[in-house]
């Protein structure tokens, strides 16, 4: 069964709202900005609605134009990103917010969170990316450590859902959602296939010389600071290879700066002294690591998509990934991927190609990853909202 609901405004509209917020960097802020890029490019400046005012430093970073309009939550988003995971679940229940006030102001919205509520007649889209409206990706503690969030959740689907429904799937809405895979698990759930819009990869800029791989020494991992990443596997790596410059990098939250810590203790013990972390690089700094990145190694499982993967493709890496989630989309080639049990004997085998192999390894990765361009991401987001033919050299 398809999702064929159509809520696409008669004409193309001028009043565009981006329900999200922007005051920190990740994968959902990536399409939101290069969603706004893409606005801007059609002729709108967008309005962000959330209780948090933008970064205005880091849409100008990326040459992003938005007007704010604060929304009131009942309860203060920072607040509950603040909260232990345990009581997150339950802080967002009372934060749906309705949208039906907001009816006259905008022609258009595009919604990033699941729990603001529009009436279906209202044009808008929603990009969906994982939880909670995929159950299979909620990760809960076992034994005693998980039970407060396994309560949360009976309570809401036995009592608070109906008042609250933020992790509802409203059916009659339109939904897109940003891999196959994560699309695969949305249909078990629910029976729908939605429409997939993979996150956008900003190409331009990017350091890739075919004929720099000697030239290239360090093995990479980018991304966020978080557990479910894995990082520490990359540490093992580097002990093994100690010929390889090693870089960690990403973004470090505060609720994530003791794990930090503990990453790089856990260097420190185990004689890595040259492994470099850098904490929250700018943009600068990323790519001209990723110029200099020839293993590029992403540990997580069952990642949703996963952008900073191609990303360091684009810019001439060659990827290392596990075999599951996501990753597969975009490392199809399955020399490049492991199983927990494979790292270190797959591994040591990639490395074992001769560099014939891995240029052509990498050219073929290359091309590949063109089809998650920032380009193809704006014009079939700005299709659902009939913006697409105002789009200045559309890729044909």
């Amino acid at each position: 069964m398809e999702n064929q609901t159509q809520i696409r405004p008669p004409s193309p509209p001028k009043r565009v709202a981006v329900v999200y917020r922007l005051d920190r960097p990740g994968g959902v802020q990536s399409c939101a900005i290069a969603l706004i890029r893409g606005l801007n490019q059609a002729g709108i400046v967008p309005e962000v609605l959330w209780d948090v005012e933008p970064d205005w430093a880091l849409l100008e970073r990326f040459h992003a134009r938005a007007s704010y309009r604060r929304i009131p939550f009942p309860v203060s988003t920072t607040a509950i990103t603040r909260l232990p995971v345990s009581l997150r679940y339950l802080g967002w229940i009372p934060n749906a917010i309705r949208g039906e006030r907001y009816r006259g102001d905008y022609d258009f919205f595009y919604v990033f969170f699941n729990g603001f509520l529009l009436p279906d007649d209202v044009p808008h889209l929603r990009y969906l990316s994982g939880p909670p409206l995929i159950p299979a990706l909620e990760v809960t503690r076992p034994g005693l450590a998980g039970l407060p969030v396994r309560f949360f959740r009976w309570l809401y689907w036995a009592v608070l859902r109906h008042a609250w429904p933020v992790y509802e799937f409203h059916s009659r809405q339109r939904y897109v959602i940003n891999s196959s895979y994560t699309g695969d698990l949305f249909y078990a759930a629910h029976g729908i296939r939605l429409p997939v819009i993979h996150p956008p990869i900003e190409l331009s800029g990017r350091s890739f010389d075919a004929t720099d791989l000697d030239q290239r020494d360090t093995l990479t991992f980018f991304s966020r600071f978080i557990p479910y990443k894995r990082p520490e596997l990359v540490l093992e790596l580097a002990r093994r290879h100690p010929h390889l410059r090693c870089v960690l990098m990403g973004a470090v939250t505060d609720s994530r700066r003791l794990y930090f810590a503990s990453l790089q203790r856990t260097a420190r013990e185990l004689g890595l002294s040259g492994v470099e972390f850098l904490d929250t690089p700018s943009e600068e700094q990323v790519r001209a690591e990723l110029a200099r990145t020839r293993f590029f190694v992403f540990p997580a499982q069952n990642e949703h998509f996963g952008m900073t993967t191609a990303e360091a493709i684009a810019s001439g890496a060659l990827p290392f990934v596990h075999n599951s989630g996501g990753q597969v989309e975009i490392v199809p080639d399955e020399r490049l991927r492991f199983e927990d049990s494979e790292l270190l004997p797959k591994f040591d085998a990639l490395l074992r190609l001769d560099d014939g192999e891995l240029k052509a390894l990498r050219q073929k990765m290359a091309a590949h990853v063109r089809g998650f361009s920032e380009e193809t991401f704006i014009q079939k987001m700005l299709a659902y909202a009939g913006l697409d033919e105002a789009l200045p050299d559309r890729p044909a």
